[in-house]
């Protein structure tokens, strides 16, 4: 029996996505599914640890595939119009100078269809596929410069919305879809570790973990900016964001980068305002400091903190 989720997703903020090509955008679908693995291993993560990678990663690849095995899980793209339009985007949206970089970028409020499908009839892979995909597109966006909230995309229409609601458009329909969609993706993960022989953790690890991955120090927060585009939104965070390790970024005396482990994205909050939903997963590296990024989410950005059971709780 064939499973099919099919989500129509429309572009909040210029969407950097390109193939070999960097200024010729392109809808491609192993970014999509290179953005679903890593948050499928955020919530792995939170449910059995960090201790047993090997173990990990064999159930990471029984949903989307490894260079041993192939994915069960097929991604395919439509476009719903002839074609997307694209316009030069700048990749430091607060600094107005002509200096900056910019990158063709699919438009924001263009919309294209992403289609989910197996030929197998396994449940918990299909939820745990459906969780992540949800995760995703949920806390972060896809292509270049997605942790800081461009490539944030809306589902607009699902064919399934039970197991993938559309986004809700207010700050108390975010705090409760951002906690059902955690919720729906603990349960997915822990079916599928189980269904492996995996051991459950009774909590998520205290943190920083090895990996980026659910732990206790995993933070979750939305702030109502009232913004009035969500771009106006990022570059209220981009503007007030330090330069410093904890935050990740590029160090030129070592010529290395660290990802950020903080994700940014714009969340409609009423009919004409955006705020923010931020979401922290905390591992160890050099120069890592989540005091630094709590106390400075609660100084610029107070909201609401949101706490899920299995997640960081």
């Amino acid at each position: 029996m064939k499973k099919e989720l099919r989500v129509t997703l429309q572009a909040v903020t210029p969407l950097l996505l390109a193939g070999a090509e960097p200024q010729s955008p392109e809808l491609r679908p192993p970014s999509f599914r290179g953005a679903f693995r890593y948050w499928l291993r955020a919530a792995l993560g939170g449910v059995i640890g960090d201790g047993d990678i090997d173990g990990l990663q064999k159930i990471e690849s029984a949903v989307f595939g490894s260079t041993e095995c192939a994915s069960p899980i097929s991604l395919k793209t439509y476009c719903t119009s002839n074609k997307l339009n694209f316009q030069d985007t700048t990749i430091l949206p607060h600094i107005e100078r002509k200096a900056v970089g910019s990158r063709k970028a699919f438009k924001a409020g263009e919309n294209f269809d992403l289609s989910m499908f197996t030929g197998k009839d396994n449940d918990r892979i299909w939820n745990a596929a459906c969780s992540a995909l949800r995760l995703a597109l949920t806390f972060g966006g896809i292509g270049l410069r997605s942790r800081r909230g461009y490539g944030t995309l809306c589902i607009c229409e699902s064919s399934d919305r039970e197991l993938v609601p559309t986004f809700p458009e207010s700050f108390c329909g975010w705090e409760k879809y951002v906690k059902e969609t955690v919720e729906f993706a603990v349960k997915s993960v822990k079916c599928l570790c189980e269904s492996a022989g995996k051991n459950i953790l009774p909590d998520p690890p205290n943190g920083p973990t090895k990996y980026p991955c659910a732990n206790k120090m995993s933070l979750i927060q939305l702030c109502d900016l009232k913004a009035k585009t969500a771009m106006d939104a990022v570059k209220q965070f981009m503007k007030n964001v330090p330069k410093d390790p904890a935050f990740g970024g590029i160090r030129s005396r070592q010529a290395s980068r660290q990802a950020s482990p903080l994700w940014v994205r714009p969340i409609k909050t009423n009919k004409d305002e955006y705020g923010l939903l931020f979401c922290v997963l905390a591992s160890s590296f050099k120069g890592a400091n989540y005091d630094k990024i709590s106390n400075f989410l609660n100084e610029k950005f107070q909201g609401k903190v949101v706490k899920v059971k299995g997640w960081n709780s």
